[in-house]
């Protein structure tokens, strides 16, 4: 008996010793994830777009309604690669739907967004109006105004297309995202039949043509605001001077008579002007107004013998309204 209680004391520490050494082993499993994982244990779902916040419906559509609204198309950059620049904006507004809509998602933001983006979808009406109407009246322009070129007024033209074919892509998204939003299908609608009326890009040719020839035939040559025949020999030496390569048909005075400007504190006259429309045809037959004017600076005792230089830009006028 005395051995038995002997040897049960001697184990003790031994075992004790054993239970520690296993103790610090178990610890480091439960911190560093050792040991046999459960077979039941599913990875947490990824988005490719944002790899890190993906594993939080609400991180996810937080960070998608942020960023995400109705597609705008910015033409400031110009003409000269529209189409390429506007296939990647809808390609990259595409994609960034689609990876969103791929993941988890929380229907209790995207019920918060749901007024705002309602907002903008109704805006669209406006949006497609000024759109069209600014279509419509590329090309035209007053008898008196400037005339662009037939190339800006096609790029005008062009880029009120691809502002409607923005809105259309923007309204198919939102229709993607809030499936059951009534006020996507008849803005969508709108957009669809004012893209119809502008047509492709031949279509727009025609048309932003046809109005420049309207425009054209109502520009007419003013009369002369008087008649002065040693103002009107300078001006035409003046201009032929400056235009060579022009056959002068007309020229009708727009000064009926000297233009003083004074200086505002001392009143004394610093220069004076005198100018003209100058009728013009071309080498390609076509006929144009052009405008000269004579500058004279005033020298102390009078004015110098001065100085032509050419007017207002160059307008187009059909040869027969000359």
């Amino acid at each position: 008996m005395r051995y038995l209680v002997w040897l049960a004391a001697a184990l003790v520490p031994t075992m004790a010793f054993a239970c520690a050494a296993d103790a610090p082993n178990e610890r480091s499993n439960r911190r560093t994830g050792g040991g046999v994982k459960p077979s039941s244990a599913v990875a947490p779902p990824t988005d490719s777009a944002n790899p890190a916040n993906s594993i939080n419906p609400v991180k996810r559509t937080w960070d998608f309604t942020k960023r995400f609204s109705l597609l705008r198309y910015d033409g400031r950059a110009g003409c000269d690669n529209d189409a390429a620049k506007f296939e990647q904006l809808v390609a990259d507004y595409n994609g960034r739907v689609n990876s969103f809509l791929s993941g988890p998602t929380d229907p209790k933001k995207l019920n918060l967004e749901r007024k705002n983006y309602v907002r903008q979808v109704l805006g669209t009406d406006r949006d497609i109006d000024s759109y069209l109407n600014v279509y419509s009246e590329t090309g035209q322009s007053s008898p008196d105004g400037s005339v662009p070129s037939l190339a800006q007024d096609i790029c005008r033209a062009k880029l009120q297309r691809y502002s409607l074919l923005a809105i259309r892509e923007g309204l198919k998204a939102m229709g993607r995202v809030y499936p059951d939003m009534a006020e996507v299908a008849p803005a969508l609608a709108k957009a669809n039949a004012a893209i119809a009326r502008v047509g492709d890009e031949k279509a727009i040719q025609k048309f932003v043509s046809a109005n420049r020839t309207a425009s054209l035939a109502q520009v007419r040559m003013k009369p002369p605001l008087t008649r002065n025949a040693e103002w009107e020999k300078g001006l035409l030496d003046g201009f032929k001077r400056l235009v060579p390569g022009e056959n002068v048909l007309k020229l009708h005075l727009y000064s009926a008579n000297w233009y003083v400007h004074k200086n505002e504190v001392t009143s004394y006259p610093e220069y004076r002007q005198i100018g003209a429309w100058v009728a013009t045809k071309r080498s390609d037959g076509s006929c144009w107004i052009n405008g000269i004017d004579l500058w004279q600076n005033y020298v102390g005792n009078g004015f110098e013998r001065g100085e032509y230089k050419l007017g207002q830009a160059p307008k187009q006028i059909l040869c027969e309204n000359v």
